[in-house]
């Protein structure tokens, strides 16, 4: 297996990836991948993708930030996708893009990772394992929907 940050050229390999993860998420067949999102997504300045590649395909990516934290004064990596394909699931591939974006942080003096996950994450068993949760709720508003208040 093989780790490492994917860049512009990439879009190609990462779409269908990117494509079956929403599928997934929204409970629905994956849509066509969009190769033109994926390389604006890879092109975005304050966005990384490290993705796991076996035998020769990619199986699994992490979507992550690096961000100033306030409290501390010094920086810390936010998680804000992971996934792997299913046929993958089981090898250690998560853990491993784990592992990797937190060494990735360890050299740039992040305090911590931090992510969100929903209730009923598939994942939750491996986070559980490698991370301690964090003392905070998470809430959402919906800005693409009608506001409540």
């Amino acid at each position: 297996m093989n780790i490492r940050t994917l860049g512009h050229d990439d879009a190609p390999r990462l779409a269908p990836l990117v494509a079956l993860y929403a599928g997934a998420l929204l409970g629905r067949e994956p849509a066509a991948p969009d190769e033109d999102y994926v390389r604006s997504l890879l092109a975005e300045p304050v966005v990384e993708v490290a993705a796991a590649e076996l035998e020769g395909r990619l199986v699994g990516f992490a979507l992550y930030y690096d961000l100033p934290e306030a409290i501390s004064g010094k920086r810390a990596g936010q998680l804000d996708d992971l996934f792997v394909a299913p046929e993958a699931r089981g090898a250690g591939i998560a853990q491993e893009l784990m592992r990797h974006i937190v060494e990735e942080g360890r050299g740039r003096g992040w305090i911590h990772l931090r992510w969100m996950v929903p209730e009923a994450s598939p994942a939750a068993a491996l986070y559980d394992r490698i991370a301690e949760r964090a003392p905070w709720r998470n809430y959402v508003i919906r800005i693409d929907e009608s506001m409540r208040w």
